[in-house]
């Protein structure tokens, strides 16, 4: 009796563990970002403005898509980048930024980092925020058309 209930626990710790594997809040962000809730990252500049946002979030079918869609009648444009990703402009929100879908013990997540229209920085700082993100969790994009169809 006592064999079969170790190797109960054995498993039951072993798949409690491997199901946990990855969630939206083992991932690393650079320092430059304090998290403030509900998976969301900012940096804030000398003033104590907001000045990028960061985030991940799980990819799904059903609203994952339309990070990397056009979509005129919103006011959302999408352009291919370098590296597997996407430079976004969200018109009615005021917000630009870069995103990628990255995979994790078999599942997909959006990451994305965004600031407001006419800030001083460019694509460019939020594409490497992206990157930077990218190396400190060891992770690469994956391709965009393999995912989203």
């Amino acid at each position: 009796m006592f064999k079969h209930l170790s190797i109960f626990l054995i498993l039951t710790i072993f798949l409690m563990g491997f199901v946990s594997a990855q969630e939206v809040s083992d991932f690393k962000f650079n320092s430059d970002f304090k998290d403030v809730g509900d998976g969301v990252f900012i940096k804030y500049g000398p003033t104590g403005q907001a000045e990028q946002s960061m985030a991940v979030v799980p990819f799904s079918k059903s609203g994952g898509e339309d990070y990397f869609k056009n979509d005129t009648n919103y006011g959302y444009s999408v352009n291919k980048s370098k590296n597997q990703t996407y430079n976004f402009v969200d018109e009615p929100l005021k917000e630009q930024g870069t995103c990628e879908i990255i995979k994790v013990d078999n599942k997909y997540f959006i990451v994305e980092s965004w600031e407001k229209i006419g800030a001083e920085s460019s694509f460019e700082d939020t594409f490497n925020n992206v990157m930077e993100f990218n190396k400190l969790n060891n992770v690469k994009p994956s391709v965009v058309s393999s995912v989203v169809k």
